[in-house]
């Protein structure tokens, strides 16, 4: 076996959530289309680039780590659920918000803006950034990676707590009360971010 199962798995749907990514930009954020619609930054591509070389080493100098037959373990179908969890809930949002999601901070209000309660929002205040923690961690864990599993969990975690913050701020000026009404009855789901 050339490519061990988990890996061209994990490079499958790294595939797909960059082309649904750029496809559903391209559909419900057309005014800001461009090449950052496929949500690949410089420390994204290096955070996947340690990912891979972590596998690839581990894979080469401790292959029972991987799972020594290049197939699926059990850990790696927990990755593989995780990576599909994350993936539904972040599309489901962007689908259920549709101009109203976008991949950049809006810091003014677009007359067509509206706050979004209904859906998966109506259990998920942020689907989109819920979605993608638990879809980057479960890469991760569908890789067996054990420090990028840990990296990922606590890079993104720190990203997505100054992001929310940051975005709120914005939110509450837009909407105002009802906005605070909304955020108090639904979580983010996001461990220690409420």
């Amino acid at each position: 076996m050339l490519v061990p199962t988990p890996f061209a798995v994990f490079f499958g749907l790294l595939v797909f959530f960059h082309c649904s990514e750029f496809l559903l930009a391209a559909i419900f954020m057309r005014h800001e289309l461009g090449t950052t619609s496929w949500l690949i930054s410089k420390p994204y591509a290096k955070a996947m680039g340690f990912a891979v070389l972590e596998f690839w080493l581990e894979w080469w100098l401790r292959p029972g780590i991987k799972g020594a037959s290049g197939g699926m373990g059990l850990v790696a179908w927990v990755g593989l659920a995780l990576v599909l969890t994350g993936e539904v809930i972040r599309k489901v949002g962007m689908v259920t918000a549709q101009g109203n999601f976008t991949h950049q901070i809006r810091r003014q209000r677009d007359p067509s803006h509206q706050l979004v309660t209904h859906g998966i929002y109506r259990w998920i205040r942020h689907p989109g950034y819920l979605g993608w923690y638990v879809w980057c961690i479960g890469t991760q864990v569908l890789l067996c990676n054990p420090v990028s599993a840990l990296a990922f969990a606590f890079v993104a975690w720190h990203f997505f707590r100054d992001r929310i913050e940051y975005e709120e701020y914005y939110l509450r000026r837009f909407f105002g009360p009802a906005y605070d009404e909304y955020a108090r009855r639904t979580p983010t789901w996001i461990p220690l971010i409420p």
